[in-house]
């Protein structure tokens, strides 16, 4: 009797000590292998909610946040989608997946480091417009987190620089950038660059090096945006790529650049030739154009057609309005 006691101990010690060695949040792979169990247990609650006939599906999330113009996105969401709330800290985020019972982990912040993370439940009853109103929520009641610690940030892909070319674009960057003096004045150059390469005749889907854009042109906004991302990102400037969406169906969507000096974000649009400005007259960033869009005027697009100008400013106000984004950086950039 007393062998089997030790056995059963020494069994129980060995467990607790596998649950702590696998569970324990310093130990590096712990993150890691409780999201792989939080995944493994949505999975399973959403087969047995098809099971019981409520059949999982997106939906989306609107609510009030007390903090205008915060970004708000979902842990683990099926769509990658994040959103900014309005002036009166009001959100949709879109296509989250609705089946009774589930907890979306909402992490809102204002900047790319931190934030907090709030619990919201779906509601029992899949909502008939498609759109569940969590009402207000209290962001200073929130956890507060690293969003670099966080898994399941779907809303962000790192992407890899185009090095066996760095040669080639460093040279570029320098040649450019020569005389200018101030920030501003050198990505200005850069992006200056790149939109003169806007070219309709080069229809190649895939965007292939980044060089082959800068060198020949292209009529898409990525190909172009990953073209400017990657001549400031050797110039050793924080950069990132907006993929931005209306919301409509069949979607319209639109991929700009965000360069980070003078201690903020500063948006360019390589594909129509066009940065805005805030109300103190600096280049503004995608936050500040989401949160007014009138800075989106005609007199822009100048060097297009007027019809062609007309759908710009139909389009772009749509897609900026919504506040849905992608966020595209280089990774270690």
């Amino acid at each position: 009797m007393r062998s089997r006691w030790k056995r059963l101990s020494l069994f129980l010690l060995c467990l607790s000590i596998l649950a702590f060695v696998t569970f324990f949040p310093g130990l590096p792979w712990s993150r890691n292998i409780r999201h792989t169990l939080k995944k493994t247990i949505v999975k399973a609650e959403m087969k047995v909610a098809s099971w019981q006939g409520h059949h999982p599906r997106l939906m989306s999330i609107e609510g009030v946040v007390n903090d205008a113009g915060a970004q708000v996105q979902a842990l683990d969401s099926r769509s990658g989608w994040a959103t900014l709330a309005d002036r009166q800290g009001r959100f949709v985020l879109p296509d989250v997946m609705w089946y009774p019972g589930a907890v979306y982990e909402l992490v809102i912040s204002n900047d790319d480091s931190a934030g907090k993370l709030l619990k919201v439940r779906a509601p029992d009853a899949y909502p008939e417009s498609g759109v569940f109103n969590a009402g207000e929520l209290n962001v200073n009641q929130g956890s507060e987190v690293q969003l670099g610690a966080l898994s399941g940030v779907n809303s962000i892909t790192r992407e890899d620089f185009d090095s066996a070319k760095r040669d080639y674009y460093k040279d570029l960057f320098d040649k450019l950038t020569a005389e200018k003096q101030s920030e501003e004045d050198k990505i200005g150059a850069i992006y200056e660059y790149v939109a003169g390469t806007l070219n309709y005749d080069e229809t190649q889907p895939e965007l292939g090096s980044p060089r082959r854009v800068l060198e020949r042109g292209s009529e898409y906004c990525g190909h172009l945006s990953a073209a400017m991302e990657t001549l400031v990102a050797i110039g050793n400037y924080r950069t990132r790529a907006v993929n931005g969406i209306d919301g409509k169906h069949p979607p319209g969507t639109h991929v700009i650049v965000e360069v980070f000096y003078d201690g903020g974000w500063h948006l360019y649009d390589p594909t129509f030739g066009v940065k805005f400005r805030n109300k103190d007259g600096q280049v503004a960033s995608y936050k500040d154009v989401r949160l007014d869009t009138s800075m989106i005027t005609e007199d822009l697009f100048a060097k297009f057609d007027p019809e062609f100008r007309r759908n710009l400013v139909n389009m772009l106000p749509a897609i900026y309005q919504t506040g849905y984004h992608h966020f595209y950086y280089f990774k270690n950039n």
